[in-house]
């Protein structure tokens, strides 16, 4: 109860700020614009972001620059809400609305409509392999997606629109550094080419040696490290995102190769947790410990309006997944090991839309191939942290094999009334799987958007999703990450009730979501499976409910946004949750991100975050004993930036965490991990226009 009066009182304290005299002529266009942005991701097709079935929010290219984030997760974890960051051993993860995996695989990420999640793993991390200065906006439809996407989009759909290259007109060089070695080089090309030809090409790469934090041995919580140590907090081994989008009349094309890696902390094999010396182990094929994902990604699609009342959308793609990781086993002994796989995919998906004076139907077909190739895994011999003999004891990691999923869906809007909207659908997938049962599984959406008035609009919808278990979880060869080949997939049902308003005279944008969601067959792992018994199952199930908040308005010079998450577990079986409190994810988050102008060239971010404090269960090693309720404190995070144009150079500095407040996060790690403290960036860019 005492959160939901803290949630009460931070939305307050906005709107009492908000009702303040703002500059009217300036923020009526930007208020009106913002309800009104035009979005594709929720329904296929361009709507208002008033009339999408389910809610969403949208992060602008302003946005980004205004708090300067460094990556996609620092962008989802302030302005959208619901996300939430979790932590794993060797990978960036967020959660949303409490349900995750120790990689990201239920929430579905694209660029332009295309899927950056892999197949044989389901992931794409919210990390540093995404330029961020190619993006025009965000588009993150906050809710199950599979009526329309299928497979993966189980909690959220985070759709990535780049720039235009007619908007950009030119070039754009990006240089900086900061603390801890950050190093950052980025540079965006773009020009319109006649009406209907455009071209976007970006290339962009990203290092950081990492915080090095002192740490205890017994915060470890292993019996077998008996020397304090240090671990790297924020260490990035050469990201880089490197991409063109093209489009002449009715085709486009889109092709991306990226990379993204980071070192862990503390040890991500054998037990996990453990600190561990780098320098005790050698590179392998180059690589420091970690685990990476390489992509190749090449999309071409097809749009023409066949009549007046009928459109056609072909696209036909294919990805290449490399994934590679560089494990520490056992850091006393000196034990590392090497897992990678390949997995590529080929496909397409076409769709008509058919109008009508009051609404339009969509019919749609997708076709989805993939196959693991190739995979290893080799350990070093006799402790010694080498591994230039894993040819002689290198065995498959993985079953090769294929899989198909065909899918159909359809979705129909009609306008019942001149302020009433139904927009329902359903999406059937049929995957045939490797070896074991195959899967079907429908999932349908059906949303009612009413417009009370101009100030009022209120959404109500339901809508039902799933992921597959990865084929990695089915048909991997380690005995303590193997699951059963008929793992089923994990479902997720919603009920939402959404009212945007503009209030205190039409001077704030306000956003309240309530939602209602029943989580079943999660895929958990069985502590009481025996040795040879699958270690995953599907035995979780969670119901939760929740509040979002999200609030803008301008006051003067002053940009305000405010957003507010509140959840609360009501039942939950094998799913770590504490008296409502689900594990490793806050009851109660709240942002406020102020931007000041000084004029039209220089600007001042404050950024205030809050996490409450979470419910974090200890799982030890050896002999010391685990702390099934512990709890990590609450943390008050404060970020600041100044930005500032000279014509066409941009000088920017940030100060992440200016309090170097020290706190932690847990996820699917032993223990919480620190989080990292203060970290200090500069960066300059420089615009070369277009004559």
């Amino acid at each position: 109860m005492k959160k939901i009066y803290l949630f009460t009182l931070a939305m307050m304290v906005s709107w009492c700020v908000a009702a303040q005299e703002p500059d009217s002529a300036y923020f009526s266009m930007t208020l009106e614009e913002l309800m009104n942005i035009e979005v594709t991701t929720a329904s296929l097709q361009s709507e208002s972001m008033l009339k999408t079935p389910v809610p969403m929010t949208v992060v602008t290219r302003e946005m980004i620059d205004a708090i300067g984030a460094r990556n996609i997760k620092e962008v989802l974890t302030t302005y959208v809400p619901g996300f939430t960051a979790v932590e794993d051993h060797n990978e960036m993860n967020v959660s949303m609305r409490g349900i995750y995996a120790s990689a990201q695989q239920k929430i579905l990420f694209m660029v332009n409509g295309h899927r950056l999640n892999s197949r044989a793993y389901s992931m794409s991390n919210p990390d540093y392999s995404i330029s961020l200065d190619k993006i025009k906006q965000i588009e993150v439809v906050r809710g199950p997606g599979s009526s329309i996407y299928g497979n993966v989009s189980l909690t959220a759909v985070v759709n990535i629109i780049t720039l235009k290259g007619s908007e950009l007109d030119g070039t754009q060089v990006k240089v900086g550094g900061g603390s801890y070695g950050q190093q950052y080089i980025s540079g965006v090309a773009g020009t319109g080419l006649g009406i209907n030809k455009d071209i976007l090409a970006w290339g962009y790469h990203y290092s950081a040696d990492g915080e090095k934090r002192d740490i205890d041995a017994a915060d470890d919580y292993s019996s077998n490290t008996t020397e304090d140590g240090v671990a790297y907090l924020g260490a990035v081994q050469g990201n880089y995102d490197i991409g063109i989008q093209a489009t002449m009349g009715k085709f486009d094309f889109f092709f991306n190769t990226n990379k993204g890696k980071i070192q862990q902390p503390f040890s991500d094999g054998g037990g996990t947790g453990e600190l561990y010396n780098k320098n005790d182990f050698d590179d392998i094929f180059g690589e420091e410990p970690g685990l990476g994902q390489e992509m190749r990604r090449v999309k071409v699609g097809y749009t023409s309006s066949l009549s007046k009342s009928i459109d056609l959308d072909v696209d036909l793609y294919g990805d290449n997944t490399k994934v590679m990781g560089h494990l520490i086993a056992a850091p006393i002994a000196r034990v590392n090991s090497v897992v990678a796989w390949w997995d590529r995919d080929l496909g397409g998906i076409a769709q008509f839309t058919f109008h009508y004076p009051k609404g339009n139907v969509l019919v749609g077909t997708q076709v989805d191939w993939m196959n693991v190739y190739d995979s290893f895994l080799a350990t070093s011999a006799n402790g010694t942290g080498i591994l230039d003999t894993f040819l002689d004891t290198a065995v498959p990691l993985m079953e090769e094999g294929e899989e198909i999923i065909y899918s159909g869906f359809t979705q129909w809007k009609h306008n019942l009334a001149n302020n009433l909207l139904v927009n329902a659908g359903f999406r059937y997938d049929n995957k045939n799987r490797h070896e074991g049962k195959n899967v079907d599984a429908l999932s349908p959406r059906v949303a009612l958007i009413y417009e009370a008035s101009s100030s009022h609009n209120v959404r109500l919808s339901y809508s039902k999703s799933f992921v597959d278990a990865p084929y990695w979880y089915r048909y991997n060869s380690l005995a303590s990450y193997s699951g059963s080949r008929d793992l089923l997939p994990e479902n997720l049902q919603t009920l939402q009730l959404t009212l945007d308003s503009r209030l205190f005279s039409s001077t704030v944008y306000n956003s309240t979501n309530i939602f209602y969601q029943s989580l079943t067959d999660f895929i958990y792992r069985d502590p009481e499976a025996g040795a040879a018994d699958p270690k995953y199952r599907n035995a979780g199930s969670m119901t939760s409910w929740g509040i979002e908040e999200q609030v803008r308005t301008k006051i003067g010079n002053l940009d305000i946004l405010a957003n507010a998450t509140y959840q609360h577990a009501i039942d939950a079986t094998d799913y770590e949750v504490d008296d409502a409190e689900i594990a490793n994810v806050p009851s109660l988050t709240a942002n406020v991100i102020g931007t000041y102008h000084f004029s039209n060239k220089v600007f001042f971010n404050l950024g205030l975050r809050y996490v409450s404090s979470q419910y974090s269960p200890i799982t030890a090693l050896g002999t010391d004993s685990s702390v099934p309720d512990n709890y990590v404190d609450a943390a008050f995070i404060v970020n600041a930036g100044l930005n500032a144009k000279f014509n066409d150079l941009m000088v920017d500095l940030r100060v992440k965490n200016i309090a170097d407040t020290e706190y932690y996060q847990g996820g699917s790690t032993r223990f919480a991990y620190p989080q990292e403290g203060r970290w200090i960036t500069a960066s300059l860019q420089y615009t070369f226009k277009n004559n």
